[in-house]
């Protein structure tokens, strides 16, 4: 059986003291690819410009320039450029425990616990037509700015930034419960993270859908149903979708031979493998390594 925790963010944002960062993602040709993975923090991403595929648990999304989005605290997600579209988005990393209150007052107890036990959440989605959006934008652009130029007190800005987006959050009722739905959505991604740790473990290996099956101890057939309703892709497309996303990497990171990195991200046709990248990517693996 291989475990979830296989497909963690490990990076640490931040530091011990001040456990957060900002990513500012800045993409002029398109080619962002972020694989499935999730992390203990809560993320909030701003889209500054252009369009981007997401994926947050079980739900596909178009974000356009414009839009805040909210990832809680294990939530399985990737995300990857529309096409060669430029795009630039902000993302905030932080852990949920820089919220906590030492006193037990009311925005602790109806609030900040609850969203640290995963009894409360950030909603997903923030777009412009909201009434609350404008606020929420100015908010989240303050923290960019006094994170990027830190004067004393940065930090006490931050987190007083944090805490009013919380309150316009909660006031348009975009602070939602964890219902009964959404625990059973996350026992199904807490199966798939499964399943994809196997498969970014053994991508370059062969693998047989007997094996992804055996992963949840399911049957072939109900296993492809399951995995398809979770990742709107059949297992085998996955497998290649993740080894075409390593092979990438091993184009921008080296000079090795277009055939070694064929094999060694598990495709045994160097035919095969240059259509499925051309059709993935949009351009042939010896066009990617050279605008790379």
């Amino acid at each position: 059986m291989e475990h979830p925790e296989k497909l963690k963010d490990f990076t640490v944002h931040g530091t011990h003291q001040i456990p957060m960062h900002i990513y500012h993602q800045k993409y002029p040709y398109g080619g962002l690819t972020v694989p499935y993975h999730w992390h203990r923090e809560i993320e909030l991403i701003y889209v500054e410009k252009g369009s981007m595929e997401m994926t947050v648990n079980m739900t596909d999304m178009t974000v356009h320039a414009g839009d805040i989005i909210c990832i809680n605290s294990g939530e399985l997600h990737q995300i990857h450029s529309e096409g060669r579209q430029a795009s630039i988005h902000h993302a905030c990393v932080f852990s949920p425990d820089i919220l906590s209150f030492e006193y037990w007052d009311a925005a602790q107890s109806q609030y900040i616990h609850r969203l640290l036990t995963g009894q409360l959440l950030f909603t997903r989605r923030i777009q412009s037509d909201r009434p609350c959006w404008n606020s929420l934008v100015c908010l989240f652009k303050k923290i960019l700015k006094v994170n990027d130029e830190p004067a004393e007190g940065w930090y006490l800005e931050f987190k007083g930034c944090l805490y009013q987006m919380m309150g316009i959050m909660a006031r348009e009722h975009l602070l939602i419960l964890n219902t009964d739905s959404r625990m059973e959505e996350n026992h199904k991604i807490e199966q798939g993270k499964k399943v994809l740790s196997y498969i970014h473990t053994h991508y370059m290996e062969k693998i047989y859908l007997a094996d992804l099956a055996r992963v949840l101890g399911m049957n072939a057939q109900y296993f492809c149903r399951f995995f398809k309703n979770i990742f709107h892709k059949t297992p085998i497309e996955y497998v290649n979708h993740y080894r075409i996303l390593q092979s990438m990497k091993e184009l921008n990171d080296g000079d090795r031979s277009i055939l070694d990195i064929c094999l060694d991200c598990g495709f045994e046709s160097p035919s095969y493998f240059i259509r499925l990248f051309k059709r993935e990517i949009g351009m042939t693996p010896v066009e990617y390594r050279k605008r790379a």
